[in-house]
């Protein structure tokens, strides 16, 4: 599982190094007004988005895990960051449910493409509910100025309390919608 989970996240991060390079290919930024990826509002908001991957706990056992999530991002020049919040439920054996709440760095590697890292407060449970550290990585699109997608893969550091620790690794893609200023 873990040739499976470092396949699909290199495979991930090459299909978005490739989207970044190809407005390069093509002869760079078009002249003329610019494009709607260029407003520094197109990353900055209220944002909610749902999720659909894989979760593979430490002994073994995987599952899908799909959920919902809520964040809201800044932007600083070529830097977005941000909060983000989520909650999945799981077909696996071991997992019934995890969420996490987390503060999110990203860099525009395009006006188009963020690369981010992403670590916060990570909770999974299973016959009772564990708290501990999550941190992971990711790559997001922006399709349109109220639409993106995202892969991303995130690792739970789940303290059991029963003297090991049952480490849970995600892989997922999700789209996220900006939600109007209220």
């Amino acid at each position: 599982m873990v040739v499976l989970r470092n396949n699909v996240f290199g495979w991930a991060v090459f299909a978005g190094l490739s989207l970044s390079a190809t407005g390069a290919i093509a002869g760079g930024t078009p002249s003329g007004p610019p494009s709607s990826y260029d407003r520094p509002g197109i990353w900055t908001g209220l944002y909610g988005g749902v999720t659909l991957g894989n979760a593979d706990v430490d002994h073994g056992d995987n599952g899908l895990v799909g959920g919902v999530g809520l964040g809201y991002n800044w932007r600083s020049n070529q830097f977005v960051y941000g909060v983000e919040g989520d909650i999945s439920v799981s077909n696996s054996d071991s997992i019934d449910w995890l969420g996490s709440l987390r503060g999110r760095l990203g860099y525009l590697i395009q006006p188009n493409l963020l690369l981010y890292g992403t670590a916060g407060l990570g909770f999974v449970s299973a016959e009772d509910t564990n708290t501990g550290f999550v941190w992971g990585l990711g790559v997001e699109a922006k399709f349109t100025p109220s639409m993106s997608g995202k892969v991303e893969y995130l690792s739970f550091n789940n303290d059991s309390g029963h003297g090991h620790n049952d480490d849970v690794n995600v892989i997922r893609a999700g789209l996220n919608f900006k939600l109007p200023a209220w």
